[in-house]
């Protein structure tokens, strides 16, 4: 099979902050600028979760043969340090995972949400209990779950490594965030990296990544990695220019292989 691509919208979240990138703006970005087929959505772009309105974002995608690879949902992370919190995220977690099966998301992220560098059991199995619901809700309409590497306790191989053998559901995976773990030296990270390849739904390459690519990619593809190649940018000035620099480094250096 020939690698796959997707670019992350956040990587426009310089553009989207002073009004001038929509999601179906960024559907024809992706789509026609770059000439991806899948797309990367970050729920914080969305406008609503009205019905008909994430009905309008499917047809659009559809209209431009756009796959969603990913929704990438922030703020419906299970674990909060208050119960007025945990209800708000909670709402939004079902309002998300409606919007990725209008959508037909192949995956959905949600971050854990513990804001510390390690997790308690009590908190792990609030979570995972949390998780295997969102799971299998995504299990209903043919989608991958998990979480990220992203902030807080998740960045912890250990809590990730524990969640998975809790939640326990055949579609439960790992959004990677390469080389942002807590591991003390950058083998170590890469070593956490290359862990959790193989079992990844998804994966953000960002500037460094992308920088390293013809290092670190070809490990990654040896590892096993199966699933889309996304861009994320994390700079919010030059977004188009800086998109097309670390694509074009992916596709360099990944689209060689078949795997």
């Amino acid at each position: 099979m020939k690698p796959l691509f997707s670019i992350a919208s956040y990587s426009f979240h310089g553009l989207f902050r002073i009004g001038a990138m929509t999601p179906v703006q960024y559907f024809e970005t992706v789509r026609y600028r770059y000439n991806v087929t899948h797309a990367d959505l970050w729920n914080h772009m969305l406008q609503s979760y009205d019905d008909d309105y994430l009905h309008m974002l499917r047809a659009q995608m559809d209209e431009r043969g756009l796959i969603l690879a990913n929704l990438c949902c922030d703020g419906a992370h299970p674990w909060n340090d208050t119960q007025e919190g945990c209800d708000k995220n909670d709402a939004l977690a079902a309002d998300c995972l409606k919007a990725a099966r209008i959508l037909g998301a192949q995956s959905v992220r949600m971050d854990v949400g513990i804001p510390t560098h390690t997790a308690t059991d009590e908190q792990i199995e609030y979570v995972a209990g949390k998780f295997r619901s969102y799971s299998q809700t995504c299990l209903s309409f043919g989608a991958k779950f998990g979480p990220e590497n992203h902030w807080g306790a998740s960045r912890d191989i250990h809590v990730i490594r524990k969640l998975a053998q809790a939640v326990n559901t055949p579609n439960y995976a790992h959004l990677l965030h390469l080389g942002n773990w807590l591991a003390e030296t950058p083998e170590d990270k890469l070593a956490c990296d290359l862990e959790m390849a193989p079992k990844a739904m998804h994966i953000h390459m960002h500037y460094d990544a992308c920088l390293n690519a013809d290092y670190l990619f070809p490990l990654l593809i040896k590892a096993g990695y199966p699933g889309v190649w996304s861009i994320e940018s994390h700079l919010s000035t030059n977004e188009y220019q800086n998109v097309a620099f670390q694509l074009a480094q992916a596709r360099r250096v990944i689209s060689p292989f078949n795997y």
